[in-house]
């Protein structure tokens, strides 16, 4: 939008004021709300905002332990720079609209600690090679009874999910309906944000909703994940209730302790919007540039899983014999494999990567996606042999993932794609937050030794992540 097209805008749709919306590394949002003249006239550098808000853990607390080359020459005050095609209206308050920013210096250029920029960059090199790429991601979250003010007073000891049939099934419509009007206001809202979804549905942990979004184009899709999850939150707050994206919690009354995650599909497609990855030639349907993408994902999947995994909690996710993959092996349309390969037609030909948890930044997520991809065809990776076997339950072997998170940071570390993709110094500050969020649980959570969710997890992530 040029200036008189951006004020038009402001003026049609009612706008006084606008939400400014950057995620930090562990994947919060940080803004302000801004009177529309000084949001007009801050354009288009953008406001200042605190150097530390790109660099805090999810408690809020600034990383004072850690450097990076960026940090030092911008103490003080950095930018968020509005990304003009993302103005939206509220929708719910009328006089709201809502923008995404990138993090940047007091010149403009974007910080390579901003996650979105991150996921730009590769996207970009994608383009470069003509070819393009649409992506969905598949949010999960528990929804409760009880507001969030209630399970604070109660230290989260009374969960009481709003939906799913006890003791919990997957896909049940039995008591789904009871999540409908919570839904049904997430929907509305949603829809007004201009966000396309697919549909929603009990899953398989007992009060767990899936959401499925349209495709449309990575950086859109974090996006609109980014949206959505603020808007689940806020209707919450609004109807009473509450709703956690924390990946696992133990439920009174469950049988077992379910697990949320984020799976990520996405497909390339060339400028004319043909899709990349089908082969009508080939016996599986599935071209040669879809096996060497997939190889790339399998390659740098081992150091992905900092990212995919962020927090203490995301690790409670992984255990044997579980729907969770816990083993770096893909399989044609098996749900059960950490890499799925789907060509059955030429429109739905897709990779679906199982193993974000719902607590992952999904600038970040998606990142890990395109540097394995692209460093996949870039090498002409040949593809491992398919895993054909059920996955859970399978014994020790060298493919399993790391399953917590300092070993998951020191596998991100010897990670070639990845280094060669975020750059070195990006790798070892992120590995260096994951290893303070571990020293932060061994510090302050009293029961750490347990196998249960503790509070330290609750109070941390459950209305955070």
């Amino acid at each position: 939008m040029n200036d008189d097209e951006l004020l038009d805008y402001l003026d049609r749709h009612h706008v006084d004021e606008v939400r400014t919306h950057a995620t930090t590394l562990d994947g919060p949002g940080v803004g302000k709300y801004i009177h529309r003249e000084k949001f007009f006239h801050s354009l288009p550098k953008g406001h200042a905002i605190d150097d530390r808000s790109v660099a805090m853990d999810i408690a809020g607390r600034p990383h004072m332990t850690l450097w990076h080359s960026e940090r030092e020459p911008n103490r003080g005050a950095i930018y968020l720079r509005p990304d003009l095609g993302t103005l939206i209206s509220d929708g719910t308050d009328a006089k709201v609209g809502h923008i995404i920013c990138d993090f940047t210096n007091a010149t403009g250029q974007p910080l390579k600690l901003c996650p979105r920029s991150t996921l730009k960059t590769l996207v970009q090199r994608l383009a470069e090679q003509d070819i393009y790429s649409l992506a969905t991601c598949e949010l999960e979250f528990f929804l409760f009874k009880e507001s969030f003010d209630q399970l604070k007073k109660t230290n989260y000891c009374q969960l009481s999910p709003l939906s799913a049939t006890q003791p919990g099934g997957l896909y049940h419509i039995r008591n789904a309906f009871l999540a409908k009007p919570f839904m049904d206001e997430v929907i509305k809202r949603i829809e007004w944000k201009g966000v396309a979804w697919e549909a929603w549905n009990d899953e398989a942990g007992t009060g767990q909703i899936g959401l499925h979004l349209v495709p449309t184009d990575p950086v859109r899709m974090a996006d609109t994940v980014v949206r959505v999850k603020q808007v689940i939150y806020e209707v919450a707050r609004d109807l009473g209730v509450s709703a956690s994206f924390m990946p696992k919690m133990n439920i009174e009354g469950s049988p077992q302790a379910f697990s949320s995650s984020m799976s990520i599909h996405h497909s390339l497609v060339d400028a004319k919007g043909e899709s990349l990855f089908y082969d009508e030639s080939s016996i599986d349907k599935q071209s040669s540039l879809m096996k060497q993408w997939t190889a790339g994902i399998l390659a740098s999947m081992k150091g992905a899983i900092s990212y995919l995994c962020p927090t203490i909690n995301s690790y409670r996710r992984y255990q044997n014999e579980t729907a969770t993959p816990t083993s770096n092996n893909w399989d044609k349309d098996n749900k059960k494999s950490a890499v799925r390969t789907i060509s059955e037609s030429k429109k739905g030909c897709r990779i679906e990567q199982r193993i974000a948890s719902s607590d992952a930044n999904p600038y970040l997520a998606l990142a890990t996606i395109y540097a394995g991809g692209l460093a996949g065809i870039a090498g002409r990776l040949e593809l491992t042999e398919e895993h054909q076997k059920l996955s859970p339950g399978l014994p020790y072997s060298a493919l399993n993932l790391p399953n917590n998170i300092r070993l998951a940071a020191d596998t991100l570390r010897q990670d070639s794609i990845l280094n060669d993709a975020f750059g070195t110094e990006q790798i070892e500050y992120w590995a260096k937050t994951r290893e303070l969020e571990w020293l932060a649980y061994e510090s302050d959570a009293v029961e750490n030794s347990s196998d249960q969710t503790s509070l330290w997890e609750f109070q941390r992530y459950f209305e955070s992540v």
